[in-house]
């Protein structure tokens, strides 16, 4: 089973946590419980090869990779509560509410999209060069890869120039994801694609983005309220791709205010 975190509150709804790729729940864990902690029951689920959490048998076929970590996910989750996922762990929360929805509540997906490579029909998107460069960067050397990724998801957040030293060193002390888990996060990163089933969820669904989000092109956070028609769609002023981070407040106040309609 995946390590998990639960902040016990008893007769409070449930929310469950999914993080990024190459986070932990450490990454969160301090905003959530500060910041939502006295109005959920918290469960933070960490992904294989993250965090506690040991790695799966790799997978030839991205499917089965896919289907791999999310049966890992719904056997350490709630069996019914808010899914809130966080970039990659926003792909896997959209899989788990298409696959199972009797089980989510309501969806979060924050700094995550349908799909996050491009291809020939969806351009809003991280391109496949960029991609195929992670994944060699990552086999080479994963520390300094996750140093400039960590860097890279807070450019474009209006905050002091030291706090974002400041999150990239503290993400440097936690203990390394394994290559196992970075390379199979990458494969399901460019494997996802939920662009047709988004717009059919079953329950609330709130899409919530950083204005200056390096990893989300600014003419699609424009768009995406077009796109997601039955959805609800916030943008965060001055965040970028950690939004928990560089604007803690404001983040949880979307999330409270979404869930507070529930």
């Amino acid at each position: 089973m995946l390590s998990r975190l639960i902040i016990e509150q008893p007769n409070r709804p449930k929310l469950t946590f999914i993080h990024g790729w190459g986070a932990q729940n450490s990454v969160w864990q301090d905003w959530a419980q500060q910041t939502l902690g006295a109005y959920f029951e918290l469960h933070l689920i960490e992904l294989p090869g993250f965090g506690q959490s040991n790695a799966v048998a790799s997978q030839a076929n991205d499917q089965m990779l896919a289907q791999t970590w999310v049966d890992a996910i719904l056997e350490a989750m709630p069996q019914k509560s808010h899914l809130l996922g966080w970039s990659l762990g926003g792909l896997l929360a959209q899989q788990i509410a298409i696959q199972q929805p009797e089980r989510v509540q309501s969806l979060i997906c924050l700094a995550s999209t349908p799909r996050f490579t491009q291809n020939d029909d969806w351009k809003w998107a991280v391109s496949p060069k960029l991609m195929a460069d992670f994944m060699r960067s990552v086999q080479a050397d994963s520390a300094a890869t996750l140093k400039s990724f960590w860097t890279l998801q807070m450019q474009g957040s209006e905050i002091p120039r030291q706090q974002i030293k400041q999150f990239v060193q503290r993400m440097q002390d936690y203990q390394l994801p394994t290559l196992s888990g970075l390379t199979q996060g990458l494969r399901l990163l460019k494997y996802f694609d939920f662009r047709e089933q988004a717009n059919e969820l079953p329950m609330p669904v709130l899409w919530l983005l950083g204005e200056h989000d390096p990893l989300i092109p600014q003419a699609f956070i424009a768009e995406f309220s077009t796109i997601q028609r039955q959805a609800q769609v916030k943008i965060l002023a001055g965040a970028a791709h950690t939004p928990f981070a560089s604007h803690p407040q404001q983040t949880a106040d979307a999330i409270r205010h979404f869930l507070a309609q529930r």
